[in-house]
């Protein structure tokens, strides 16, 4: 076998050990094109709801650990989409809250997924490292579809710009609120949107006490596991 053989197969062992880089790379993805589809084009619009589908897909050898899991997120995120897609052409709050709670329930799937991979025993490899970055995603876009929800049930829940397109309505306001959740998690707090109703200060107050203490106990985890390496 030539180095250069022996060189693809490392590489390819390496990429193949890390099991969550897929869903890394396309929540990356995510969150950098999702803000700049226009919900006045049917085309984008469609291209926006297929983006999360494509995150659920590239959950797959994440999810792979719990067959039961796997096929539940895969089944749930199509759904998902269909809904989604059907709800550009026939707008209805019924239709818009079982898409954002397809959702929710999907990533928090992959949150437990995440947590057995990240918190298991075992060293503090790359792999667990860019688990526990997934995690930190992950919890940006369901803590989005929840206060989606709520703003679908409670109009007016959070403090967001008015739109005249009533057919891209919650694709704006899903996009803002992934930005608003992301913010939240991390807290900048810059506050151009803001919680309103008590349900919307409470979820958003949780939110960033989860991203905290997330922060907190991931680097405790790998710093304790690498400390367990060095004895």
């Amino acid at each position: 076998m030539t180095s250069a053989n022996r060189h693809d197969r490392s590489a390819l062992g390496w990429a193949l050990r890390l099991s969550h880089l897929d869903l890394l790379v396309t929540m990356v993805l995510l969150q950098l094109s999702q803000s700049f589809l226009s919900s006045e084009s049917g085309i984008q619009r469609g291209l926006f709801n297929l983006l999360f589908l494509v995150v659920v897909i590239s959950a797959i050898r994440t999810l792979s650990s719990s067959k039961i899991r796997m096929i539940s997120a895969l089944t749930i995120g199509g759904i998902g989409f269909l809904l989604a897609s059907y709800a550009d052409f026939h707008h209805s709050v019924l239709l818009i809250a079982a898409t954002d709670s397809c959702y929710v329930v999907v990533f928090l799937l992959l949150i437990l997924s995440l947590a057995e991979s990240v918190f298991r025993k075992g060293p503090a490899d790359l792999n667990r490292i860019v688990g526990a970055a997934c995690i930190y995603f992950v919890i940006g876009l369901f803590f989005a579809f929840v206060f989606s929800l709520l703003e679908t049930f409670q109009p007016g829940a959070f403090a967001l710009s008015p739109f005249s397109d009533s057919v891209g309505i919650h694709q704006d306001t899903v996009s803002n609120l992934i930005y608003f959740s992301n913010v939240t998690l991390t807290s900048l707090g810059y506050g151009d949107i803001i919680p309103i109703t008590r349900p919307a200060r409470t979820l958003a107050t949780l939110e960033a006490m989860v991203g905290q203490l997330y922060l907190a106990i991931v680097v405790a985890k790998l710093v304790g596991l690498h400390i367990a390496e060095q004895k």
